[in-house]
């Protein structure tokens, strides 16, 4: 319920044009979290349902990232671009490693696994979440290393979507050493941390004209140099995107 109650709070702060993919994402967790909250977890239908949506999951949250990483650096073109093609290199680098680290300590099919083929996934979307979140924690660690001044609404979404992804990747480790692939206790955990974190989000949420108003900030030498260096990193990986 976290998710539709963020998703209604977007909606009222008349943000749905700021955020987007943000948006969506979160209608469609919204929505997966009611489907299979109504259907019996032991069906045929729960099971391949969850096959079928947990990948489209992760590429709303790939594309939900990118729009953050698009805000964040929204005036340094180079650095978005190098940016969004870094993670889509990292994520492919994590899911590759982590697949291939499956399949040889598991050469046997999982043995022992429920089913071999729900791990697998379970491997994947760990790599996949795992990949985000870096992404994420990279783009904290530029904003406290470089005076950028966003908006409240960027920062607050790239704090709570860090803690979001970081959550659900460990929810997914601890899950995947299990015999059954998941655990209730650890699962509900999880669950709890997502609503507090999404109505968190949704209540540090400002409306779009309070964000976009005009602040007047006295820049200092340190914070000059800094901005001259970021300004001097973008106009290099323009060049070298151009290429």
């Amino acid at each position: 319920m976290g998710a539709v109650a963020a998703v209604a709070r977007l909606i009222y702060l008349n943000l749905a044009r700021q955020f987007p993919v943000l948006l969506t994402f979160l209608v469609f967790l919204a929505a997966i979290d009611i489907g299979f909250g109504l259907e019996d977890q032991r069906s045929a239908l729960y099971f391949w349902s969850y096959i079928v949506l947990e990948p489209l999951e992760c590429i709303f949250g790939i594309i939900a990232v990118r729009e953050l990483l698009a805000l964040t650096f929204s005036d340094y073109p180079g650095i978005r671009t190098v940016g969004r093609w870094s993670m889509y290199a990292g994520i492919a680098l994590s899911l590759t490693l982590s697949l291939l680290a499956t399949g040889f300590f598991w050469s046997g099919g999982a043995l022992g696994r429920a089913h071999s083929h729900l791990y697998y996934l379970e491997i994947s979307k760990r790599a996949v979440v795992f990949g985000l979140a870096v992404v994420i924690v990279t783009i904290l660690l530029c904003l406290s290393r470089y005076p950028l001044h966003l908006g409240r609404n960027t920062l607050v979404s790239s704090l709570c979507f860090s803690a979001l992804f970081l959550s659900e990747a460990a929810r997914l480790l601890l899950d995947s050493l299990m015999p059954k692939l998941h655990n209730h206790f650890v699962d509900g955990v999880e669950s709890g941390f997502i609503f507090f974190c999404l109505i968190g989000w949704a209540v540090f949420l400002r409306p779009e004209s309070a964000t976009a108003a005009p602040q007047i900030h006295y820049s200092s030498a340190g914070e000059d140099d800094l901005l001259r260096q970021l300004n001097s990193l973008n106009a290099l990986l323009a060049r070298a995107a151009r290429r």
